[in-house]
């Protein structure tokens, strides 16, 4: 199984999984390995960020606007996964706003990396990290579509609370 299918799977519980069902050391392998790629998907936040850019230079606007929302989503997955990471053995809840000190400067750092890269004309550099970023949307879709679907999940136990 893999990380995201994990991490999905485990935040479908309403309670935190028990040591009958994952071990504390699968749990911290989980935990660390959602760390990492949150790492990586706040790199291709930038990476997006620097093909938006220049698209908006070129006079695309459209194209400059959906790039910078691949960058937008691929943060998202990045704060969600740090979520997931210390939702494994928190015991109290947290928003996912909460790391974006840690995804924020990755995001800038990787926008700078790969526009530095560009004007040294490491072109086939820049391309295999894109090409890098485009593999993860599917997963970086699925973590969007677990965030919306925990806010409706939400506002549906408050209606029904309210009741």
């Amino acid at each position: 199984m893999n990380l995201l299918g994990l991490l999905l799977m485990l935040g479908q519980d309403a309670a935190p999984p028990t040591t009958a069902d994952v071990s504390q050391k699968e749990i911290a392998v989980a935990a660390a390995e959602a760390v990492e790629s949150a790492r990586i998907y706040a790199n291709c936040a930038g990476w997006w960020d620097f093909l938006a850019t220049h698209e908006r230079d070129a006079g695309r606007p459209a194209s400059a606007e959906q790039f910078k929302n691949l960058g937008n989503g691929a943060q998202t997955a990045a704060l969600w996964l740090h979520g997931q990471a210390y939702a494994l053995t928190a015991t109290k809840p947290a928003r996912y706003k909460t790391w974006l000190p840690l995804v924020a400067p990755l995001r800038e750092g990787a926008a700078i990396r790969a526009a530095a890269m560009a004007e040294h004309g490491k072109i086939d550099l820049v391309r295999s990290e894109l090409q890098r970023c485009e593999t993860l949307l599917e997963s970086q879709q699925r973590a969007i579509d677990s965030i919306r679907n925990d806010t409706v999940q939400q506002e549906l136990d408050a209606a029904g609370s309210a009741d």
